[in-house]
């Protein structure tokens, strides 16, 4: 019985193959299952690729490439269904290396990176990182095969899907407490879903320009609906999306009369919720102080404007819950009395204001 050379593609160990083996043998290092040809072929690419053939033609056998391509693609895949982004990043990567056109390995390699920083605490390497992410996709129509329109629909559809697990999935992000309370920087990571969402959506644009496919005009509805409420954007970027989300939405219902376009509401701009209700008035002295303090002390740095945010997704509902109560209004009360104080104090003035958009 004669014995042949492989390689296993989940860890790479080197085996010994009985010649005569076909189809799927399990590697006995690591326990996981490879193809025996797939197995034999990485060795003979590695042999190829590592002498020095200098001064002849040489021929790299393609279905040994296409078989290792496959292969990786394959434990790629398993990863991606299990979350197992290491193994994601590590194995599209390994696709790249010899298909640098593959769009499903182009986002995906990047995309494994990005979704790990979600789990780490350093807000500068995740927007490193997620830069990076935003330039893959922003690449994909440049490598988008028009000559395989079905095949490259489900790969698109994949990654709109995964764009959307990602805007949805829970992050890191750090807490600063103060003495007017807690805030946090997580708007700094909505931002960058938005920076993706705005990728995405230019790149679906010029794909439709070679390829109109009535599910990419949808795509593009779906990503301008999720930017309306985006939380890292300003109040007048988000309604700038929800009317172009209704734009879209017009176009798609001249390819398809039976399209239901959403009800998209407006974004609102941000009100002293707490100091209206204390106070009776957005228009009165103390809260033109408040608003002067948030506009131009608050909303210039970065913990000022993750604060700004939380407090407009608190408060509203607490003062819906709380603001006709005799108890709440007290409690606050003397707090804003003594904050306001404070500011005039400092020369904050308490004149009729206009809001900054920031």
């Amino acid at each position: 019985m004669g014995l042949v050379s492989g390689k296993c593609p989940e860890c790479g160990a080197n085996l010994k193959i009985n010649e005569n083996a076909k189809g799927e043998l399990t590697c006995p290092y690591c326990g996981g299952t490879y193809l025996v040809e797939n197995a034999i072929n990485i060795v003979n690419n590695e042999i190829i690729n590592n002498n020095n053939f200098s001064g002849a033609n040489v021929v790299i056998n393609q279905s040994a490439k296409d078989a290792y391509i496959k292969q990786y693609l394959e434990n790629a895949r398993r990863a991606l269904s299990k979350d197992d982004f290491e193994e994601v990043e590590k194995y599209y990567n390994m696709v790249e290396q010899y298909d640098p056109t593959n769009i499903e390995a182009i986002f995906f390699s990047s995309y494994g990176k990005a979704s790990l920083s979600m789990f780490e605490n350093n807000q500068f390497k995740r927007e490193q990182i997620c830069d990076v992410f935003c330039k893959s996709i922003s690449v994909i129509d440049d490598n988008y095969n028009v000559t395989q329109p079905e095949n490259n629909q489900i790969l698109i559809e994949e990654m709109h899907s995964a764009l959307f697990k990602m805007y949805n999935t829970q992050f890191v992000y750090t807490v600063t407490t103060n003495s007017y309370g807690s805030t946090d920087n997580s708007s700094e990571t909505f931002y960058l879903f938005a920076k993706m969402a705005f990728a995405f959506i230019e790149s679906l644009e010029n794909i439709i320009k070679i390829d109109d496919q009535l599910i990419y005009w949808k795509m593009i509805y779906e990503q301008r609906k999720y930017l309306v409420n985006n939380k890292g954007l300003t109040v007048d970027a988000r309604n700038k999306n929800r009317e172009l989300a209704l734009s879209v939405g017009d176009k798609i219902q001249e390819k398809d009369p039976n399209f239901v376009i959403d009800e998209i509401p407006e974004a609102t701009k941000y009100g002293c919720y707490v100091a209206t209700c204390v106070y009776g008035s957005y228009d009165c002295p103390e809260v033109w102080t408040l608003r002067r303090y948030r506009d131009n002390t608050l909303a210039s740095t970065r913990y000022g404007r993750a604060f700004i945010h939380t407090y407009y997704a608190i408060s509203p509902t607490l003062v819906k819950w709380f603001g006709k109560t005799k108890w709440f209004k007290k409690m606050w009360k003397g707090k804003l009395d003594k904050m306001v104080k404070k500011l005039q104090s400092e020369g904050v003035e308490n004149t009729p204001y206009k809001d900054k958009e920031w």
